[in-house]
Formats: structure tokens, C-alpha cells, sequence
């Protein structure tokens, strides 16, 4: 039964979050009034969830999270706050919390947060029984539409399940994903319909959301049909679906929303590379070395970030290798121009399918190659 322990100095904070959070099932609650005591609690009795309210610092909260982490201890760091910002957000996650919610009326949202982060905390494995392997999950990410990054994260998807590695692609642009189109699947079933059943979900039940890409093998969590049906899918649920797929395969590619937000940073948050795609044109160039110097602000550093030149060829009277020494992440692939990347589109099949043989698909191949290195080192 999961413990969660709520930390205020406020204990009418407290009496109302035992009240609200009473309505989950099989739940244990125990609460403290300061961070120097819930520290000591959380070593003595190593509970699932920390929700740490309004009252307290922010800054503490943040420092508080992570000497909970560097304890070793396996809970979830909730944090409560007044008012919620995407940079309180961004500098939270960075500093290994859960998630950060506002306090409103109903507590929906932090009742929420308790049973994500709940059914997130790992549990300890058998004695004598091996952990299991974590696959290794790269992010194809870009914060200017346009750039061919959803074409290149289904090819890539693709080649490495050629290759005959387990792979599940996730689409995370989740208002206007087109993963379903680029690979001719039917979206009975996507991470809308997975963030629903929650409360339930386990590595099995979450089997059942992915749609097979029969032509690969390909394993595939589909966007959401309807814009709207984004709004259920929070960042938090987010990094709980990641971590059950990272466990059930042995890679992962995340195609995501040419966004810089909480959900594209859940993902980058998992990732052992990010994928980083950009065209030569100067809008694409500038846009490209500003997200990788936020990405570096905010604490991603040196190593994370690769870069992969899309339309490498094109005649446009910039210098490929200019391009290249201004950008601050050394490059891994540069993909060619050809007509059959659209003509791919448009009927549903991958162009490393499609045409093999072709340039751009040779380059992508390069490209699954590199990728398919780094899973096999980490095994």
C-alpha cells in the first residue's frame, strides 16, 4: 500500500489535504510539519510520495528534492504551490520533482498528481531477482515546425525495428500528431486512451494501447484523434507511460510537438539523446541554437544534444560547415532533399521501405545506425 507523506507547517493545509486525498483507495497517509523532519521520515520509513505544500519555500522544496534523491530513496517529490508557472515547471524537473501543481478549490489537480506519482514510484524487485534493463529513449526535438522531424522519428522508428530491436515509437505531439498518417495505422487506440485508464495501467495493460506497424514490427503509441484530448494527458502521465515502455522495450523514439513545454521536457528529461533537427535556413539555424542553449541553462548539459541536418543539400547559399561550427552540438546525420519523401507521405509507407536503395533512405539508415550504437552499449 503506498505511503504518501504530506509536509506543511500549515496544519490546516494538512487536514484538508488528508481529506482530499482520503478518496483514493488504499492509500497510507502520515504528515510532518517541516522539511527537516520529513527528511528524517523519509529515510526512516521510505514512503511512495512527498507532498510538500504552499507554505514552504520553493527554493527549499527544490533543495529538499534533491537530497531525497541522492539518499537513494524511491519517493516522488509532489510539490503544491500557489501559483504555477512553466519555469517553476522546467527548473523542478531539472531538479528530479514529479510534478508541480496548483492548489484550487477542489484539489483535483493535486489529488491527481498524488495518484500519478503513486503509481510511478518503483517498487522493490524480488531478492535474487534481476532489475530489469531500461531501453534507451531519444527524442527527436525540434521547436520550429516544418523541419521533416516526424518523418525522420517514424523512419528511424522503423529501421531500428528492421534492425530487430524491440522498438516503440511515441507520437507526444499530441494536439496535431501525424504518426498515424506517415505509417498507414488507424488510431483505435492512443496515449489519450492510456492516460484514461490511469488509475488501472500497468506495463500489460499498456501493451494493449500500442498499435503494431505490420510492414516492421514497430510498436507504436499513436497522438490523440482530437485536439482537445490533449488536455488529459498531463506531463506527469506523460513520464509514468515513458517509464512503463522504457522497461518493455529496448528503444524508445519520441516524436514530439514543436513546443518547448512541460510534456516535451518529460520526455527530454528520459532521454539518453536528443535528436535535434534543423534545415539550412536561417530561421531553423537561429532556432535551433536558442533551444539548445535553454535546454543547456536549465540544466541538460554537454553530451545530451545531437544534431541532425535535414535537407543537407539544399542550394540555399549557406555553408553547410558554417552552419554546422555555429551550432553547439556536434552533428550525426545529414539528410539529403528527395521526392520521395513526400510521395512516402502521402502513402503511408516509410521511404526506408519505400525505396531502400534511395539516398535519403541510406542516410536515415546511417542515421538508425548510430542510434542502434548507442542501445547495444548500454546492454
Amino acid at each position: 500500500m503506498p505511503l504518501v507523506l504530506l509536509v506543511d507547517p500549515d496544519a490546516r493545509f494538512r487536514a484538508s489535504a488528508r481529506s482530499a486525498l482520503s478518496a483514493l483507495d488504499a492509500v497510507d497517509l502520515d504528515e510532518t510539519g517541516s522539511l527537516d523532519d520529513a527528511a528524517a521520515s523519509a529515510a526512516a520509513t521510505r514512503p511512495d510520495v512527498v507532498v510538500l505544500g504552499p507554505s514552504l519555500p520553493y527554493p527549499s522544496c527544490l533543495a529538499f528534492a534533491e537530497r531525497v534523491a541522492a539518499a537513494g530513496s524511491p519517493a516522488r517529490v509532489v510539490i503544491v504551490q500557489s501559483a504555477v508557472t512553466l519555469d517553476s515547471v522546467r527548473e523542478a524537473m531539472r531538479r528530479g520533482v514529479h510534478d508541480v501543481v496548483p492548489l484550487d478549490g477542489s484539489w483535483s489537480e493535486v489529488v491527481a498528481a498524488v495518484r500519478d506519482a503513486a503509481a510511478a514510484a518503483p517498487h522493490p524487485e524480488e531478492p535474487g531477482r534481476p532489475a530489469p534493463q531500461r531501453a534507451a529513449v531519444f527524442t527527436v526535438f525540434s521547436t520550429k515546425g516544418g523541419v521533416g522531424k516526424s518523418v525522420i522519428a517514424c523512419n528511424l522508428g522503423v529501421s531500428l525495428a528492421t534492425m530487430g530491436l524491440k522498438t516503440v515509437l511515441v507520437d507526444l505531439d499530441l494536439m496535431f500528431g501525424d504518426t498515424a498518417i506517415m505509417l498507414d495505422l488507424k488510431p483505435e487506440r492512443t496515449v489519450f486512451d492510456a492516460a484514461q485508464s490511469f488509475d488501472r495501467l500497468d506495463a500489460e495493460l499498456l501493451r494493449a494501447y500500442l498499435t503494431c506497424h505490420q510492414a516492421s514490427g514497430l510498436q507504436v503509441l499513436l497522438a490523440p484523434v482530437r485536439p482537445e484530448d490533449a488536455e488529459v494527458v498531463t506531463a506527469s502521465r506523460v513520464g509514468t507511460l515513458l517509464d512503463m515502455l522504457a522497461m518493455s522495450a529496448e528503444a524508445v523514439v519520441i516524436d514530439t510537438a514543436a513546443a518547448f513545454d512541460d510534456v516535451v521536457l518529460a520526455a527530454v528529461d528520459r532521454s539518453d539523446e536528443v535528436l535535434a533537427i534543423a534545415t539550412l535556413d536561417v530561421a531553423s539555424i537561429k532556432n535551433t541554437r536558442v533551444s539548445l542553449q535553454k535546454l543547456a541553462q536549465i540544466g541538460y548539459g554537454e553530451g545530451l544534444a545531437s544534431l541532425v541536418l535535414n535537407r543537407a543539400d539544399s542550394k540555399v547559399w549557406l555553408d553547410i560547415g558554417e552552419v554546422e561550427k555555429s551550432l553547439p552540438a556536434p552533428v550525426v546525420a545529414r539528410i539529403p532533399s528527395d521526392r520521395l519523401v513526400p510521395r512516402s507521405v502521402n502513402r503511408g509507407a516509410p521511404v526506408v521501405l519505400d525505396a531502400p536503395r534511395s539516398a535519403v533512405a541510406k542516410a536515415l539508415g546511417e542515421l538508425a545506425s548510430h542510434v542502434a550504437s548507442r542501445v547495444k552499449a548500454r546492454s
